[in-house]
C-alpha cells in the first residue's frame, strides 16, 4: 500500500520513516522541491518527489490521479491539513471531513462551534478591522491575547493588558502577515481571554470508539507577552482527577469538531474552572513531542497516523492502556540579544551524558539571530530521557549549562 505525504516538515518528516517501518512506499508532494525544503535524506527515502501547488486541492488531487496506485494521502504539516482533506475526498481516499479540517485551521470558527455546543472556551472576538477593536475589548476584557486565526508556532501571538496596549500591538502587527512554509498567516486576527493556569498538550487519535487521548505533555513557555514553547515533558505530572477531566474534555472537543480519523494535537490550559481549549490540530504535535511520547510510552504516533489514514479500524492496537515506563523532555535554546551566531561548544560533552537522545543547533556560524518572539527565535534543543522526573530535570539543566555559546549569545 502506497502513501503520499504532503509537505513533510517538523514532526511530519517522521511519517516517512514510519511508513517505511510499516512496509509502505512513500511519495512526497511539495510546492518547492529545493534541497533546503526537501533535504537529501528525505529524497533518498522517498519513492518519488512531485512538485505541486499544495495550496490547491484540485492540483493535489490531479497529481494523485497522475501518480496512480495510491492508498492514502497524509498531511505532513499544519497548513496541508485542509487541502489534503479536500483532495483526498476528490480522490476517493480515506479523509477527514473537509469541514472538520477547515475548523482545525480556523481558531475563530472552531471557538464558535465549541461554544455553541456548550464546551468551555475563552471569551473571543474577531478583529477584522479597526472598527472592531473597542467592541472586541469590551466583550473579552483584559488581560487578553491577540493572535492570527490561522497561525501556529506562536506567530504574531501577544498578551495585552489594556486597550492602549491592544491598539499599540495591533499597530505593530496589522498588515504584517508572516510567511511560513510558503503560506501567509496573520491577515485576520482575533482577541481572546487570557487563560490563567498551567498549559498542556494532549496527543490522541481517532479509533473505533472515537477520539482517545494517548499522552499528556507538560509545557514550558517563555516569558510573556509572547507564548513561545521552550520545553516539553512527557508524561505530565497530573493527578488522576485532572488527567481524567483533561482527557474527557479534549475527546469531547475532537468529537464536536468532527475528527473521524488520524491523530490530533490539542493545547489546553487548566484554569480554576476546568480545562479550556487554546487550539486543536489534526496532525502530529511539533517540537519533537512525538519523539517524547515514543520514549516515555513506547507509542509511535507517526505509525498511528499512517495506519489510520490507510483505513485500519484500530490504528493504535494495545496503546490506550499502555503505561509510561520512563519520562522524557526537550528544552529549547534562545538568545537574549540580536547578533551574528558565533557557534557553540560542549556538544560532545552533552552527547556523552546519561539519558541523551538528541541535541541540535539550528543556525550556522554567522547567521543572524534575534530575541525570542516566536518559534523562529529558538536556536537549538536538547532532548533527554530518564527513569523519573527529578533525574530528567537534572539531566536537562546540566546539558543546558554544558553548552557554551559565542560572545553574541553568552547570556542564555
Amino acid at each position: 500500500m502506497a502513501i503520499i505525504v504532503v509537505e513533510p516538515a517538523s514532526s511530519g518528516t517522521a511519517l516517512i520513516a514510519a511508513a517505511q517501518r510499516l512496509g509502505h512506499p512513500v511519495h512526497l508532494f511539495s510546492a518547492d522541491t529545493d534541497d533546503r525544503i526537501v533535504p537529501a535524506a528525505q529524497r533518498r527515502a522517498a519513492a518519488s518527489l512531485t512538485r505541486v501547488d499544495t495550496g490547491s486541492a484540485d492540483d493535489v488531487a490531479a497529481a494523485v490521479r497522475a501518480l496512480g496506485g495510491v492508498d492514502a494521502l497524509v498531511p505532513g504539516f499544519e497548513y496541508a491539513v485542509d487541502v489534503v482533506a479536500q483532495a483526498a475526498a476528490q480522490s476517493g481516499l480515506p479523509h477527514l471531513p473537509p469541514e472538520a479540517a477547515a475548523l482545525t485551521r480556523d481558531k475563530y470558527r472552531s471557538r464558535q462551534r465549541l461554544s455553541a455546543a456548550g464546551l468551555a472556551v475563552p471569551r473571543f472576538a474577531l478583529i477584522a478591522n479597526l472598527g472592531d477593536v473597542a467592541r472586541a475589548a469590551a466583550h473579552v476584557g483584559f488581560p487578553a491575547v491577540v493572535k492570527p486565526v490561522d497561525g501556529c508556532g506562536s506567530l504574531l501571538v501577544r498578551r495585552v493588558d489594556s486597550l492602549a496596549q491592544l491598539h499599540a500591538t495591533l499597530d505593530g502587527v496589522a498588515h504584517r502577515a508572516v510567511s511560513d512554509m510558503g503560506r501567509e498567516v496573520g491577515h485576520t486576527l482575533m482577541l481572546e481571554q487570557y487563560l490563567d493556569g498551567p498549559e498542556y498538550s494532549v496527543e490522541g487519535y481517532v479509533g473505533p470508539l472515537g477520539p482517545r487521548v494517548l499522552a499528556v505533555t507538560e509545557k514550558i513557555l517563555g516569558p510573556e507577552p509572547y507564548f513561545v514553547e521552550m520545553g516539553h515533558v512527557v508524561d505530565a505530572a497530573l493527578d488522576e482527577r485532572d488527567r481524567a477531566r483533561l482527557s474527557a474534555y479534549v475527546e469531547a472537543v475532537a468529537r464536536q469538531i468532527g475528527l473521524t480519523l488520524g491523530v490530533f494535537h490539542a493545547e489546553v490550559r487548566i484554569t480554576r474552572d476546568g480545562p479550556a481549549l487554546i487550539e486543536i490540530a489534526a496532525r502530529l504535535g511539533g517540537d519533537r513531542i512525538y519523539r517524547l511520547v515514543e520514549l516515555a510510552r513506547s507509542i509511535s504516533l507517526p505509525e498511528v497516523m499512517i495506519r489510520s489514514y490507510l483505513g485500519e479500524p484500530d490504528p493504535a492496537p494495545g496503546y490506550y492502556d499502555r503505561l509510561s515506563t520512563r519520562v522524557s523532555g526537550v528544552r529549547f535554546l534562545a538568545p537574549k540579544a540580536s547578533g551574528p551566531f558565533a557557534g557553540v561548544s560542549g556538544l560532545d560533552d552533552v552527547r556523552a551524558r546519561p539519558g541523551f537522545e538528541e541535541a541540535e543547533i539550528y543556525p550556522r556560524t554567522g547567521d543572524w539571530v534575534s530575541p525570542l518572539t516566536d518559534f523562529r527565535g529558538r536556536i537549538g534543543h536538547v532532548l533527554f530521557s530518564a527513569p523519573d522526573r527529578p533525574t530528567l530535570e537534572h539531566r536537562l539543566n546540566d546539558a543546558q549549562c554544558a553548552l557554551e555559546f559565542g560572545p553574541a549569545l553568552a547570556d542564555l
